[in-house]
C-alpha cells in the first residue's frame, strides 16, 4: 500500500508526502510540515492508513478539512484520487485505486434523496451548513477589538477632562 500525497494547489505546491504510516499534516512540528500556509493549524490534520487504503481526519483546526470539496466533520475514508484541503493547500491522494469516498458516520443531508416536491425544510437541506463549533477569525479578532475599543474610550475621557479643566479658566 505504497501512496503519495502531493500538494497540487497552494504554497508548497509540488510538495510529496510519503504514506507509509500516519501522517500528520500541519505548520511545525508535525510529519508533513507546510510551513509557508497561514491559515493552517499546526497539527491541522491525519491521514493514516486503514483496510484498504487510508482515512483523514481532522484534529480539531480552525478553518476546517475538506475531502473533494466537502467539509469533514468525523474520520472519512480515503480509496484513492480524493482532494484534499487544508487551510489554502490542495493535496491530493495518489497511488491508491479509486473509488468512491464514503464516511465513517455519513451525514443526513447527504444520504437525503432528491424530490420533485417542495423541500421539506423552509430554504431546503443544503440553504445552510450545519452549525460547527469552531473558533473561527471572529472570534480570534475580538481580544484586539475590546483593546482598541479601550483604548478610544479611554482617550475620549482623557480629552474630555482636558477641554472641561481648560474651559473653565
Amino acid at each position: 500500500m505504497s501512496a503519495v500525497l502531493v500538494v497540487t494547489e497552494g504554497p508548497a505546491a509540488g510538495q510529496r508526502f510519503e504514506l507509509d504510516s500516519e501522517v500528520v499534516l500541519g505548520r511545525e512540528g508535525v510529519s508533513a510540515t507546510i510551513a509557508e500556509d497561514s491559515e493552517l493549524s499546526r497539527r491541522h490534520a491525519v491521514v493514516r492508513p486503514a483496510a484498504g487504503g487510508f482515512e483523514i481526519e481532522d484534529l480539531g483546526s480552525r478553518n476546517g478539512t475538506f475531502v473533494n470539496g466537502q467539509q469533514i466533520e468525523g474520520p472519512m475514508r480515503l480509496s484513492g484520487g480524493e482532494s484534499i484541503k487544508v487551510g489554502q493547500t490542495v493535496l491530493t491522494l495518489e497511488g491508491v485505486a479509486t473509488a468512491a469516498v464514503t464516511a465513517v458516520s455519513p451525514t443526513p443531508a447527504a444520504a437525503a434523496a432528491p424530490s420533485s416536491g417542495p423541500p421539506s425544510e423552509p430554504f431546503g437541506a443544503l440553504a445552510a451548513p450545519a452549525a460547527v463549533h469552531r473558533r473561527g477569525i471572529a472570534s480570534r479578532q475580538l481580544g484586539p477589538m475590546l483593546i482598541a475599543w479601550a483604548i478610544v474610550i479611554g482617550d475620549a475621557i482623557a480629552l474630555a477632562i482636558y477641554f472641561s479643566y481648560h474651559n473653565s479658566f
